[in-house]
């Protein structure tokens, strides 16, 4: 668990019953779907916040059809019989996990960096945002700072942050965060993720697979700050 985790589950306690409601908004879900997904991988906890994300308000419509097709995919993967489960998780297992070479490596290092290995300058540059934020990963916890599911778990804390600063009233938090999360997408994210999407897909033949490259680039653009207006 990141220590962004941490801090979320800490400031539980003193949210508002309206603050809670707000947080199962359908980007909210589509975030923590994706990052328990590429920090642990496929389980029937990410399968339900995928489909309780089908039924959940707000986002765009490109972020509602995504995930539309997410759930499409996993009604039909279930149809298919008692073993997709299993298959999935051997599939994801051989795209992203290891431990042999993978064919497609979630580190945004591998993209940005001429060298493609992990735990250079742009890992570093990702950590200092997660000081900055007051967050740094916690120490049971073995992967480079720039894994996808670590990015993705500080993408989800600093929407979470902002829903709750929203429903406080809290209008010089809300626009700090909103500027934090910005410069991250902007900055950062936008550089790599939509390469990582493409090898991705392309690498399996799986359609939950294809359906979560697709959710992956919506939620993209529905954070891209440019895309705000």
């Amino acid at each position: 668990m990141t220590a962004a985790n941490q801090e979320a589950a800490r400031s539980d306690a003193s949210v508002p019953v309206e603050v809670n409601n707000e947080a199962l908004s359908r980007p909210l879900l589509v975030t923590d779907m994706l990052r328990r997904l590429f920090l642990f991988g496929p389980s029937e906890a990410v399968l339900g916040l995928a489909l309780a994300a089908a039924d959940a308000q707000g986002g765009s419509a490109a972020l509602a059809g995504a995930v539309a097709g997410l759930c499409d995919a996993i009604d039909e993967g279930i149809d298919t019989g008692e073993n997709w489960m299993s298959d999935l998780a051997v599939e994801w297992t051989r795209l992203v996990v290891g431990p042999a070479q993978t064919p497609v490596v979630p580190y945004a290092s591998c993209y940005l960096s001429e060298s493609r290995l992990v735990m250079t300058e742009e890992t570093l540059a990702v950590r200092r945002q997660f000081l900055e934020a007051g967050l740094a990963l916690h120490k049971d916890v073995r992967l480079p700072d720039d894994h996808l599911g670590i990015e993705l778990d500080f993408l989800y804390f600093l929407e979470r942050e902002i829903v709750i600063a929203e429903a406080l009233g809290d209008d010089a938090k809300v626009a700090a965060t909103r500027a934090r999360r910005d410069e991250f997408v902007d900055g950062h994210l936008v550089k790599w993720l939509p390469r990582f999407v493409a090898d991705l897909s392309a690498a399996s033949t799986f359609a939950f697979v294809h359906a979560v490259s697709a959710t992956l680039l919506a939620l993209l653009i529905a954070v891209e700050p440019s895309s705000q207006g």
